[in-house]
């Protein structure tokens, strides 16, 4: 089942339906995938899962807050194992393993030390109890016009924080802004299929801004880790911070450029939108 509302019911019924649908997809690959995969799947999931919840946040009160910082907080207990991967893999974005075997050595070191079996066997705890209150999730007083209404603030908070990013340029408001981002692009996944006139062509450019944005802070976060251990790491150093120079330029112009195109406008509203 695709990450997408069903427009043909109610909207308390497909919210439900997709939710039951990522919480099992979540618990098949936390059984299924090897650790690293696992983890990375896990997060991905329960960022869906926010960004779910998001989209009506205004209209379900107490349920939002409650289930948002269940999802926070199971994606934040493996936050450390998943960080370590990232930045070994914004490395393998600049060079091969064989060009620079001392840094990607301490890399993998920091990415073994990272698994947390207890950890693990919590995060599938969590899942379980979440997947289990889903049906209870008292939803029965939404309606569609409270989708578009979730959609338009997720656009007018994209657009503020790239307006921040762009301005003054530090990587808090960035990681800020690929969050926002983040989160319009799974709203739009979610609701293209009800409104696929107004969201048409809008969900690759956002794909492609979002990953831009996370590759931006990897590579951000790998520079600062190295320079943190500049004297065991030697002479690979300075030609790979000079590689990540260039890299880092491109991506801020590749996201500047997306940025714009993407929130031209200082709202998006929905056709069909009534409210």
């Amino acid at each position: 089942m695709a990450y997408q509302l069903d427009g043909d019911i109610t909207l308390p019924a497909t919210l439900h339906k997709t939710a039951r649908w990522q919480l099992a997809a979540a618990q098949r690959d936390f059984a299924e995938l090897s650790e690293e995969e696992a983890v990375h799947a896990l997060r991905k999931h329960c960022k869906k899962m926010r960004a779910l919840l998001r989209l009506v946040r205004r209209d379900i009160g107490d349920l939002y807050a409650e289930e948002n910082a269940h999802y926070r907080e199971l994606a934040n207990s493996l936050s450390g194992s998943r960080d370590a991967v990232s930045i070994r893999d914004a490395l393998l974005t600049l060079a091969s393993a064989e060009e620079f075997p001392d840094i990607m050595a301490f890399l993998e070191s920091r990415v073994a030390h990272g698994a947390d079996p207890q950890a693990m066997e919590q995060a599938a705890e969590q899942l379980r109890q979440g997947a289990a209150r889903v049906d209870g999730w008292p939803l029965e007083s939404l309606d569609w016009p409270c989708a578009c209404k979730g959609y338009r603030r997720g656009y007018r908070r994209a657009r503020k924080a790239m307006k921040r990013a762009l301005k003054n340029e530090t990587a808090a408001e960035f990681h800020e802004y690929r969050k926002r981002v983040k989160d319009h692009w799974y709203h739009t996944r979610l609701l293209e299929k009800k409104y696929p006139r107004a969201l048409r062509g809008r969900r690759k450019p956002l794909k492609e801004l979002a990953q831009a944005l996370g590759d931006w802070r990897d590579l951000t976060l790998l520079c600062e880790l190295l320079r943190q251990n500049e004297t065991v790491l030697g002479a690979e150093l300075a030609p790979l911070l000079k590689r990540a120079k260039r890299q880092h330029e491109a991506l801020r112009e590749t996201t500047e450029r997306l940025g714009r195109d993407l929130f031209v406008e200082k709202s998006f509203t929905l056709k069909a939108d009534s409210r």
